[in-house]
């Protein structure tokens, strides 16, 4: 009896090809997931400059891409040291907002209402977060969930009056839907 079982177990082996137990059901692994602490590559620090702090390359990529401006100014205005100037970020942003890049226009409204790096303009800012406002929300309706979570933010915050029935909850909504996980958690906060 005992080599009976031997014999079956044998040829349940060949009928499964060689295949040991643990990999029985499990999903082939194809790739290790990236290590998130490893240093980028030379072609990701090219193709992202802004992303890791190249600020005299991110300024080059100012004069063709209005994120690229966007994230210039974040660099001038959050940096907290060597290059940090608010005023010279208001610049960067401002080249964001006149290329349509709702962040660029939500920053430099910020700078505007606060009187950071600029003089304190409240009218001038209330006009950028509308700006900023139009931007993103064509931007949304596009597809953009980033775009739908500032068009709701700026709805929230009320630097914005709705328009044609938009609520910050419908926008947070529309995040949600394609995928973004903070517009998802306000959206529920606020249902």
């Amino acid at each position: 009896m005992k080599s009976q079982v031997v014999a079956g177990l044998v040829g349940l082996v060949a009928l499964l090809g060689g295949v040991g137990c643990a990999q029985l059901g499990a999903s082939p692994v194809t790739t290790l997931p990236p290590d998130v602490h490893a240093l980028p590559s030379a072609s990701e620090v090219a193709d992202h400059p802004c992303r890791y702090g190249d600020v005299s390359t991110c300024v080059a990529r100012c004069e063709v891409d209005a994120q690229a401006c966007n994230a210039t100014g974040v660099m001038f205005e959050f940096d907290g040291g060597e290059h940090s100037d608010p005023a010279v970020a208001s610049g960067f942003y401002s080249r964001a907002c006149t290329g349509n890049y709702a962040p660029g226009c939500n920053n430099l409204a910020w700078l505007y209402l606060r009187g950071s790096g600029v003089p304190r303009d409240e009218p001038h800012a209330m006009l950028l977060f509308m700006a900023a406002f139009d931007s993103s929300r064509l931007a949304c309706f596009r597809g953009d969930p980033g775009s739908c979570l500032l068009a709701g933010e700026l709805l929230y915050d009320q630097h914005v009056e709705a328009k044609d029935g938009d609520t910050a909850v419908a926008f947070f909504a529309r995040a949600c839907e394609a995928g973004d996980k903070h517009g998802c958690e306000l959206a529920k906060q606020e249902e």
